[in-house]
């Protein structure tokens, strides 16, 4: 595979991880809005279904603990950004005063669609709020526009433009178009990104990988010594790199074992420890997410389970590009999502205010799965690739692949020539 050979596994992941939020928007959107930072009430409802034979029930049950967790679909993505950027910077010769130069065209591929998205939403709130302001009436179109779903403030327009503010303002966060909040998280790895890949071919994966645990463990430890959990600075805790920093450094940990062919990444190659790595990852990952950021300092190594978790869920994928798996429908059909996964998590945030409007509205549930089986989930996946064509993201040629394709045919991976370098979306 050349320097710029696509990896249909990072596209099949991505795709996963895009699909994994996506799921679980709806299913918050639908069924329990607030479910942070209580999707260990799930974990734990899976043994007591056991407890109680109930098969089925811990089988359900199992089902909505995953899809509460579904916003660690963006971690993955921010792992697999860290990836994919080393892997391609070390099959160019890894040398990081490139990288630099190479900064300003990620920095435009990931801002131009983000405010893209940022029109798309406000376009879409407006239209939303003057057709809401035809069937009710009896308060200004100006109200609509400042109290519909989207909130359509002037600070929330300016904090959404300007990216920076969402990390000083809890308000401001999901200011307007909520789910690309984590681009300012991307902005943050793509500028470390060069002198960090310095150090990573300096001091080897392992250090390298052990350095930014230690980075992010002791931000987590100060927040709590500060405040005493990490509700306070919410904002910051999400979306400030000290505190996420492990996140990126395992994904680019991974694509040097990966591009060197590392011992670890040839056991992760065989097939027991395939079993093993993936065993472990799932304990570490549910064990993370047993843990509330209200549990003072135990919450400190919530972070660090999951991404240890994800990580090794990953890894022995990763490893085996390309495979087998890239044959297998699904796979293809995820492989298809995840190269447009920026601009399909785009589409859907404004439709989202649809599923909202008719919840406000009590809509009959039947009206509700109609719209998200018929409406929700075909609008986003038709309507992303030819965003994702006109910001630029994809190619012309990539474009042209029909829904038989996209679940039995070979021109799903047409791609493979094309530079898999982020940007990543949750």
């Amino acid at each position: 595979m050349n320097p710029a050979g696509r990896v249909a596994s990072i596209d099949i992941l991505r795709g996963f991880a895009i699909m994994w939020v996506i799921g679980y928007h709806l299913w918050t959107d639908l069924r329990f809005p607030n479910v942070y930072p209580h999707q260990s009430d799930a974990f734990r409802e899976v043994p007591r279904q056991l407890a109680d034979t109930d098969v089925l029930g811990a089988v359900a049950a199992a089902c909505e603990a995953f899809l509460r967790v579904g916003y660690m679909g963006v971690p993955l993505f921010m792992m697999l950004s860290g990836f994919s950027l080393t892997l391609v910077s070390l099959r160019r010769g890894a040398v990081p005063a490139r990288e630099w130069r190479r900064t300003p065209r990620r920095l435009r591929r990931l801002v131009v669609p983000y405010w893209a998205g940022f029109a798309i939403t406000v376009v879409f709130a407006a239209a939303l709020a003057f057709v809401q302001w035809q069937r009710h009436g009896g308060a200004p179109l100006t109200d609509y526009l400042r109290n519909g779903d989207i909130d359509l403030h002037n600070d929330q327009l300016l904090a959404g433009v300007l990216l920076v503010p969402r990390m000083f303002d809890g308000d401001l966060q999901f200011a307007p178009e909520g789910s690309l909040w984590f681009v300012l998280v991307v902005v943050q790895y793509y500028l470390l990104f060069p002198l960090l890949l310095a150090a990573l071919l300096r001091v080897g994966p392992a250090i390298f990988a052990a350095s930014t645990l230690v980075v992010t463990v002791a931000a987590l430890f100060a927040m709590v010594a500060i405040n005493g959990d990490l509700f306070a600075h919410r904002t910051w805790i999400e979306m400030a790199f000290p505190f996420r920093l492990v996140e990126f450094g395992a994904g680019m940990s991974l694509g040097y074992m990966v591009a060197r062919r590392s011992d670890v990444v040839v056991y992760a190659a065989r097939m027991p420890d395939v079993i093993g790595a993936m065993t472990v990852g799932a304990i570490a990952f549910v064990s993370g997410c047993l843990i509330s950021p209200d549990r003072g300092y135990l919450s400190v190594i919530q972070w660090p389970l999951i991404i240890g978790g994800l990580a090794l869920v990953s890894l022995p994928l990763l490893a085996r590009m390309p495979g087998r798996l890239e044959l297998v429908a699904p796979a293809r059909a995820f492989a298809w999502v995840g190269v447009v996964s920026y601009t399909t998590l785009i589409v859907s945030e404004p439709l989202r205010s649809i599923t909202h409007t008719l919840r406000a509205e009590h809509a009959a549930e039947g009206w509700l799965a109609l719209w998200v089986v018929a409406g929700f989930v075909p609008l986003t996946l038709l309507l992303a690739r030819p965003l994702a064509l006109g910001v630029g993201l994809v190619e012309g040629g990539s474009s042209r692949t029909s829904i038989s394709d996209l679940v039995w045919g070979n021109r799903l991976l047409e791609g493979a020539t094309a530079d898999n370098t982020p940007p990543a979306a949750p």
